[in-house]
């Protein structure tokens, strides 16, 4: 029994069956609530709430599994399809380590690199590489430990989703669009061939005249990525339907539901030909560990080595002016004054190493408060300035130190001016990141609110 879990903004999925590498069959699924400010686009904001619902959705669907698949799509954990010579074991590891994007690496502070086979030709075979940040995996694999459950994998959801609509596709050129609360996720399919995806921010609510333009601009955006790589320009037509289930998935009630719960079902195959994120993390610190336990045992070698040395020499210096000096040094040493000079000396080379260790203390601290960003009034005001130009009116939230988030709440009459107000917040030199989810509107004074999630610069 395999159990599949898919983390968004707006809701946990879980998916319960049986999958191999080709095939799944569904026993159950079902979906629940994400409290809002808990994730925002894979990042998590609040662990606790994501325990307490992790927790909730078990309790109430009598979840009895302890081990599960975990699928996010997030701009932290970044795929790209690879084809490579057929290789095993460590061999493919090393392949995939070395032709991973540049680019990809670049934007991680510790990257943890992982893969999962796709397809296999005679000599080739088409792998997807996957790439993340370390402590953006270590925190899931914390999450689900104190709720009780084990991560075997972690996967981007849009590949393996890829992977389970190509069994429908024939020859075909097909776009699948999956919408996930504020998220539009495009996959284009040309002439049976995956070729590209694309996610784009959903501005308007369901149900609005704006609303299917939102869809349009995704169509393309996509469109004109195809003309500029040289495919044939997509023509839709009137072939645009809800996607059906594929041959590969068996599913028997609620076959209506298939394209909401894609990500969930992509998660029950059998991906562990490769080397999971999971693993990768495992491997990384194993290897640390032990570079780290050969580092111990050869330091008291060193030591010696090194103190042999000085000794060698030292003696060797001693037996030359042994003859020459050895009456004059032991009237030296012996004299009150020398004994004396000595006695203070050890004093105060004593006294500074006390004084210095202080000092040194001191100094790292007022780096680390120095460097460390805080949200003082000339913050506050700047935000609030770019909010008066705009006719908007900002409420801070809240402030954790722990990671330089600064959460506030902006309502205004007009939703573009709002827009206006974020892209002002983005120009910020005080502000390293700022994102942000959909919008509510105020039932009381016909206004809109959204929630922002500003991250301070360093220095700030």
């Amino acid at each position: 029994m395999t159990v599949s879990v898919f983390l968004s903004n707006k809701s946990i999925q879980v998916a319960i069956g049986n999958g191999s590498k080709s095939r799944i069959k569904v026993n159950s699924f079902f979906s629940d609530d994400m409290p809002e400010g808990t994730l925002l686009n894979g990042t998590v904001i609040n662990e606790k709430t994501l325990e307490d619902t992790i927790r909730g959705t078990w309790m109430k669907h009598g979840i009895k599994a302890k081990n599960v698949n975990l699928v996010i799509n997030s701009p932290n954990l970044v795929a790209r399809r690879i084809e490579m010579p057929l290789m095993k074991g460590s061999k493919c590891d090393n392949y995939v380590t070395n032709e991973a994007d540049e680019k990809d690496i670049a934007r991680f502070n510790d990257p943890i690199i992982g893969w999962y086979p796709v397809s296999k030709k005679q000599k080739t075979q088409i792998v997807v590489s996957e790439t993340s940040e370390k402590d953006f995996i270590e925190t899931y694999l914390r999450i689900f430990e104190n709720v009780g459950i084990k991560l075997n994998s972690i996967h981007g959801g849009i590949n393996l989703a890829v992977n389970m609509l190509q069994a429908q596709i024939g020859q075909a050129t097909a776009v699948y669009m999956i919408i996930d609360g504020m998220t539009l996720t495009t996959m284009l399919f040309a002439k049976g061939n995956y070729y590209n995806n694309l996610s784009t921010r959903i501005y308007a609510q369901p149900g609005t005249p704006e609303f299917p333009s939102d869809y349009i601009s995704g169509l393309s955006s996509l469109e004109m990525q195809s003309l500029e790589s040289g495919l044939a320009e997509l023509s839709m037509g009137d072939s645009i339907k809800a996607a059906s289930c594929p041959s590969n998935v068996s599913l028997g009630r609620g076959r209506e539901k298939f394209g909401d719960f894609i990500f969930a079902f992509a998660g029950l195959f059998d991906n562990d030909d490769g080397l999971t994120l999971t693993e990768g993390l495992k491997k990384s610190s194993e290897k640390y560990a032990n570079k780290l336990n050969l580092i111990k045992l050869a330091i008291p070698y060193i030591i010696s080595i090194v103190v042999l040395s000085v000794i060698s020499v030292s003696l060797f210096a001693m037996l030359q002016e042994k003859d020459k000096k050895l009456s004059k040094l032991e009237k030296y040493n012996n004299s009150d004054e020398v004994i004396e000079a000595a006695a203070k000396y050890e004093d105060m080379m004593t006294s500074i190493e006390i004084y210095g260790q202080a000092q040194g203390s001191a100094d790292l601290l007022e780096a680390f408060i120095e460097s460390y960003p805080t949200p003082d009034s000339s913050v506050n005001t700047a935000i609030e300035d770019a909010a008066k130009e705009k006719d908007v009116k900002v409420e801070f939230d809240s402030y954790s130190a722990d990671t330089g988030i600064l959460s506030l709440i902006a309502t205004g009459a007009d939703v573009e001016k709002i827009n206006l107000f974020i892209a002002s917040l983005m120009e910020l030199d005080i502000l390293q990141n700022v994102d942000y989810t959909g919008y509510t509107q105020n039932e009381s004074d016909g206004t809109w609110s959204i929630n922002v999630v500003c991250t301070l610069a360093e220095g700030n």
